[in-house]
């Protein structure tokens, strides 16, 4: 599995000959052109909010051909006629590529008040991207995007949260808008592989 960062939230997954973008914000899209982020098969949005969602580029992706899923909340905005619906704990295929739901509270906002409704993807059973959220039990997996920091993300929630998931392999993410040092989460993450990429730097990580 190759996993490509780009700015915020955004990974693109490639497995299996299936290319999928998770969360291409208002931050990627206000560095890079769709063409950069190459063909993608279908894209997966966690939430709305607009670093992790930009509306202004749906249109463009679906003309390509591009498949969007997404949670309830993310349908309302989009519309059930350009994003199709994912349920909590419910396997579907993105293009081929086998993904897993699960819903997860977003982190609460800075002045207190609850985030929308957020929900993370497993990808091919091994890579899970939490969207903006640092807490869910029962999951295991062998790699995971983790966020270092956010209206309410410290160092120490997204080390609990790499500990909660057990994952070996890591990928820094969310430190465009609330603005963190990666390097140095590495240093005091041992807890797994911390893989700090640069923007559009890829990683191959193991498939369990």
């Amino acid at each position: 599995m190759h996993v490509t960062k780009f700015p915020q939230s955004c990974l693109v997954v490639e497995a299996d000959g299936v290319r999928v973008a998770i969360d291409p914000g208002t931050f990627v899209t206000a560095r890079h052109d769709l063409d950069e982020l190459g063909e993608l098969d279908a894209v997966l949005y966690t939430h709305r909010h607009h670093d992790h969602l930009d509306v202004e580029v749906v249109d463009r992706l679906r003309e390509r051909g591009t498949t969007l899923f997404g949670n309830a909340d993310v349908v309302a905005l989009l519309g059930e006629d350009r994003c199709t619906l994912v349920e909590d704990g419910q396997p579907f295929t993105a293009a081929g590529l086998p993904v897993t739901p699960h819903d997860l509270p977003h982190v609460v906002m800075v002045d207190g008040s609850p985030g929308p409704p957020n929900t993370g993807f497993l990808l091919a059973g091994s890579l899970f991207h939490p969207g903006d959220g640092i807490e869910l039990t029962g999951l295991s997996v062998s790699a995971a995007a983790i966020p270092i920091v956010g209206p309410s993300i410290s160092f120490r929630d997204a080390y609990r949260f790499v500990q909660q998931l057990g994952a070996r392999h890591i990928i820094p993410i969310h430190y465009d808008a609330f603005v963190a040092d990666p390097e140095q989460f590495a240093r005091v993450c041992d807890l797994a592989q911390v893989h700090v990429l640069r923007d559009a730097e890829g990683v191959e990580l193991p498939v369990s």
